[in-house]
């Protein structure tokens, strides 16, 4: 079963780095990685190592989700005195209890920006002929190479639209002891739409295997929700450009994905299922499979007593308040308010799977993991651009209906209502709580950032929105 292959892989290939520089990335043993390569196996658990590399705690099973980005957007804190959270509320980034982590996310993400640039060099050593499937892990890697970028781009660059000519961060694109340069920001942004574009073209050129039941026999091409499939490179293109400014190209990207007809709205009686724990069978376009992501999320959002456990800012209801017409299946659902020992007062159970909590079976077959890719940003995106030209009619025809799935009024209902550029962040607010997505919405739009429980208003700034180098990163350089 694939899904029992897409575990943590130890690489047959190891890693030396020397004058602590993260980039600075030796392989060793190359007969040991010469006999890792030498079939599709081998290309096939290298790929699922970094899927499943990513979907561990430090990346987006944990960290880069919920636990530090969405503190930094002030949904969440632990309420203990000088505990890490509280730092990372204030964007105290050089902290000796945040560096760690601030850190890890440069390092991790380019040491597993090294394996995927060892799986395409020694892609390159095969042919079409020798591996069926040689198209299809070119594409999946050189997208992951691209989103892995431009998740690093994000956190420890200046926002592209306020300055293009910003440091970006080296693009490695070699398996090997070159250490690559700083580019700019807008050099960078090109450099990952080219890979993307890359990954896109092969994808469209050797078919998408998306929903095709004869090739599905090769265990690979199953389940292609948790691979780096056409439609999620085309989703993160769209991402891409969003982030980048560049609206209309987004809304493009986007809007292939709806014309795919592949993915759907959920309804609202299906809100409280969505994506507790599973990746949703409609909304999903990518997603990492972990089967142990629940008891991450359990330690975290479920129980109250822990030292991990994440509460609530206090302007929670607000947030669902604010704008609302109708029923918000979100805020009636992705909450609950528990009286038990082990878990009490109101907590966020959006991704916690509430069918392995209470011992029972869902009655359908679902992938566990994390949901790094929905339908519902897509329709924010294409939003923003209709009312970036001022078509009020076209853009309230996308954002009512991902309200409309959510049990809410449309805009077309509401009596002398007008869409506004903050009611769409505001209802990217509610929709991507627990998803990591919300803390680049605010860069994107360089908003002051409210943190209510000491009332204090940050003012956005690089202080902020823009994460300081690793130390050994800069001394090794200069």
């Amino acid at each position: 079963m694939k899904k029992l292959k897409y575990i943590l892989i130890i690489f047959c290939f190891t890693f030396h780095c020397s004058c602590d520089s993260f980039l600075d990335v030796r392989p060793e043993g190359e007969v040991v990685n010469n006999e890792l390569f030498k079939n599709a196996a081998g290309f096939e658990d290298a790929i699922y190592g970094v899927y499943s590399t990513l979907a561990g705690p430090s990346f987006y099973g944990r960290t880069m989700t919920y636990n530090f980005n969405d503190v930094l957007s002030q949904y969440f804190f632990h309420d203990w005195p000088g505990d890490v959270t509280l730092k990372i509320c204030n964007f105290e980034y050089k902290d000796a209890l945040v560096r760690p982590t601030v850190d890890q996310i440069w390092g991790g993400m380019y040491k597993n920006i090294s394996y995927v640039n060892n799986i395409l060099e020694n892609l390159g050593h095969h042919s079409e002929s020798s591996l069926p499937l040689y198209n299809v892990y070119k594409a999946e890697c050189l997208a992951l190479r691209g989103f892995m970028h431009f998740d690093i781009l994000r956190f420890f660059c200046e926002n592209i639209v306020n300055n293009p000519s910003a440091q970006g961060i080296p693009y490695v694109d070699k398996y090997d002891l070159t250490v690559s340069p700083f580019l700019t920001a807008e050099a960078a942004y090109g450099r990952i739409i080219g890979d993307l574009k890359a990954a896109e073209e092969i994808m469209q050129e050797n078919g998408e295997y998306f929903d095709d039941a004869d090739k599905q026999n090769n265990e690979f091409l199953k389940d292609r929700q948790i691979h780096m499939n056409l439609y999620a490179i085309q989703g993160m293109l769209a991402r891409v450009y969003w982030m980048k400014g560049d609206l209309k190209t987004a809304a493009e990207y986007a809007q292939k994905i709806l014309d795919c007809k592949y993915f759907e709205l959920a309804d609202k009686s299906e809100i409280e299922d969505l994506i507790n724990g599973v990746l949703s069978p409609k909304e999903t376009i990518w997603g990492l499979f972990s089967a142990n992501f629940y008891t991450n999320v359990r330690a975290d959002l479920y129980l109250s007593g822990g030292s991990s456990s994440l509460f609530l800012k206090a302007d929670h209801d607000d947030t669902y308040m604010a704008d609302k017409e109708g029923t918000d299946y979100r805020y009636e659902k992705w909450f609950k308010n528990y009286s038990a020992i082990e878990a009490s007062g109101m907590r966020c159970i959006k991704v916690l799977d509430t069918y392995e909590l209470n011992y029972a079976t869902r009655s359908d077959a679902r992938v566990k993991g994390v949901n790094m890719l929905r339908l519902p940003e897509l329709y924010y995106i294409i939003t923003e651009y209709y009312l970036s030209i001022d078509n009020q009619t076209e853009a309230v025809k996308y954002f009512d209906k991902v309200l409309v799935s959510r049990g809410l009024t449309g805009y077309t209902d509401r009596q002398g209502a007008t869409l506004t550029l903050e009611k769409v962040i505001q209802e990217r607010r509610k929709e991507l709580v627990c998803e990591g997505q919300y803390f680049f919405t605010q860069k994107r739009y360089n908003q002051n950032i409210y943190e209510p429980k000491s009332g204090k208003i940050y003012q956005a700034s690089n202080d902020i929105y823009v994460l300081p180098l690793p130390e050994n990163e800069t001394e090794y350089r200069y």
